[in-house]
């Protein structure tokens, strides 16, 4: 072959490249696009989680609060002990608590000191306890390091003082929580009692899922806590305020007096990590890789084959008629053309080495042999070939297609007049493959057949005229739902009853009455429904007058076609005797 012939292969090998190279640089770009989705979508769920387990926390410390609070109230002595110490001033609680003692057998004596102090051990996460006084006015704060100050102050700054005590980075009390002490008897109000809790465990929270910030605020949208001290913090800005103007997303929870805000900037949600993405990026060129060294070999193969046969053309040119060209018997086109050129040149041959009109005589003679003997096994194996090349370029639709086409006209040539039930139901799915190939999403079916009439005998491609008729006259195909179904089953003990059944267009009552009428006549009709017809003459003219096809309306829409046959062994000899 000469040079500038190989140009074609070239560029056939460039227009499989460019393919193969916008096929995965798609499935890249999906990969990419997908991973970025379900990336975000992660991110978005740790944030929700993220403000859940904020919530959580809070809770929790409320719900200790209530603990500690209701502990008060169970024990008499630490009530009237805190009662007397929140209520008197320092020399008449000293004297309440020495005549206390007093009056008490034990050695040691338990004070609000010691109940703080176990508060504090059993709950590490405290960490302080304030208690004010009403009618002293007085501000005793107690330390988890076991130290406390008393500070003269009115309610105003008192209240001011659990504010000011909180570190909004988190290392320290953020948060507070205040119960009301009253006395037991006469429901007075004595003072209250406040509990600090530490803000680590927001921290850990804000560390575990770091790509979101954490913002809790109290009543007065004052913040009590920023994951992210730099943060700009405006009390009057709600979540759906924050969404639009900073370009993040954001969720809001309540957990009792305070309100969580998680934050997930847009721009970080989706980003993918370098890992994923050289992932992705290495698998689509490997995938090119192993596509163009595929690409390669096929076209190698090609040229290769193609150079084979212009050799053995040349060698004919130059007289040597007893060269043969080597071919594979996958029966290909470019194995069908080796083999006719190979038969060509034996042809030849013989035509050289007998007379001209001696030849002519004889090709007329052969050619006339062929016309009227035409061997249809020459288009089963056509269509095999074809159906090898379309699988040999990928497309495995078609091959599908040839095989299930390629698999009746087998049926045809080779099959006796009567096969198994089995087998006649392969050849209507093989047939209904075909359509559904070329209704794709618009088509679907099913059969239905037990295993005690898979090997009944019957007459060959009686169900395949119904579904042919189906396909012709009954189809919706503006319609994505069409749907047949095929079912077999018992009619009585003598008789076999085959149902066809389609939600397509119908017929109407009346001319369902007038073909019905038909059939039971046994007329041929040769304008429309002939394949009805056919069916319906062969089946009476072999299993008798009680048999035959009836066409009934179905409570789906459409038609349901019912073919009645005998259930007996001898089909096969009623069949040949019935024609």
């Amino acid at each position: 072959m000469k040079g500038d012939s190989r140009q074609l292969f070239r560029k056939l090998q460039l227009v499989y490249t460019l393919v193969l190279v916008c096929a995965v640089g798609l499935l890249a770009a999906y990969s990419l696009s997908a991973s970025k989705i379900q990336t975000q979508e992660t991110n978005l769920e740790y944030m929700k989680m993220a403000g859940t387990g904020a919530r959580d926390y809070i809770l929790e410390c409320l719900e200790n609060t209530d603990y500690i609070h209701n502990i008060l109230y169970n024990s008499y002595s630490d009530l009237e002990e805190l009662q007397h110490y929140i209520s008197d001033e320092v020399d008449e609680y000293m004297r309440f608590r020495l005549n206390r003692y007093g009056n008490s057998a034990s050695v040691s004596y338990s004070g609000v000191e010691d109940l703080f102090s176990s508060i504090f051990a059993s709950n590490s996460r405290i960490c302080s306890i304030r208690l004010y006084s009403f009618t002293q006015e007085i501000l005793t704060s107690y330390e988890a390091d076991g130290t406390s100050r008393r500070d003269r102050q009115t309610r105003q700054q008192a209240e001011l003082a659990a504010r000011t005590s909180v570190h909004m980075d988190g290392n320290g009390e953020v948060l507070c929580f205040r119960k009301k002490l009253l006395n037991p008897v006469s429901l007075e109000e004595l003072g209250w009692v406040e509990l600090g809790f530490s803000g680590q465990p927001l921290l850990e929270i804000e560390a575990f899922y770091d790509m979101t910030q954490i913002v809790v605020y109290n009543e007065e949208n004052e913040a009590v806590f920023l994951s992210d001290p730099e943060m700009m913090w405006d009390p009057d800005s709600s979540a759906s305020d924050i969404e639009k103007e900073a370009g993040v997303y954001a969720a809001e929870e309540a957990a009792g007096n305070y309100r969580v805000l998680t934050i997930l900037k847009k721009k970080e949600a989706g980003r993918l990590s370098v890992f994923s993405f050289l992932t992705i990026l290495t698998v689509s060129i490997l995938l090119i890789a192993a596509g163009e060294a595929g690409i390669y070999a096929y076209v190698s193969g090609i040229r290769r084959r193609l150079d084979e046969i212009v050799d053995g053309m040349e060698r004919v040119k130059k007289g040597d008629l007893d060269m043969r060209i080597a071919h594979r018997e996958k029966w290909d086109e470019l194995d069908i053309i080796a083999d006719s050129f190979n038969l060509m040149c034996q042809d030849l041959d013989r035509y050289i080495q007998k007379s001209y009109l001696a030849e002519i005589e004889q090709k007329n003679a052969e050619m006339a042999a062929l016309q009227s003997q035409i061997n249809p096994h020459f288009l089963y194996n056509t269509l095999e070939a074809i159906r090898m090349k379309a699988i040999c370029n990928g497309d495995r639709e078609v091959g599908r297609m040839l095989y299930s086409m390629a698999a009746m006209f087998q049926s045809q040539l080779k099959e006796a007049d009567v096969i198994a039930l089995a087998q006649e139901l392969h050849y209507a799915k093989k047939y209904m493959e075909l359509f559904e190939y070329r209704y794709h999403d618009k088509f679907s079916w099913e059969v239905d057949c037990g295993e005690a009439f898979l090997q009944v005998p019957i007459i060959k491609f009686v169900i395949q005229p119904v579904l042919e008729n189906y396909f012709a006259h009954g189809i919706r195909l503006e319609a994505d739902d069409n749907r047949i179904r095929i079912l077999v089953c018992s009619d009585g003990e003598d008789y076999i009853r085959i149902e066809i059944a389609d939600n397509g267009r119908g017929m109407t009552e009346a001319e369902m009455a007038e073909k019905n009428a038909a059939l039971f006549a046994g007329e041929l009709d040769v304008h429309k429904s002939m394949g009805l017809s056919n069916v319906n003459r062969r089946l009476r003219a072999v299993y008798g007058q009680t048999c035959g096809l009836r066409l009934d309306k179905n409570t789906a829409g459409g038609l349901t076609v019912t073919l009645k046959i005998l259930r007996e062994e001898g089909t096969q000899t009623v069949f040949r005797e019935g024609l």
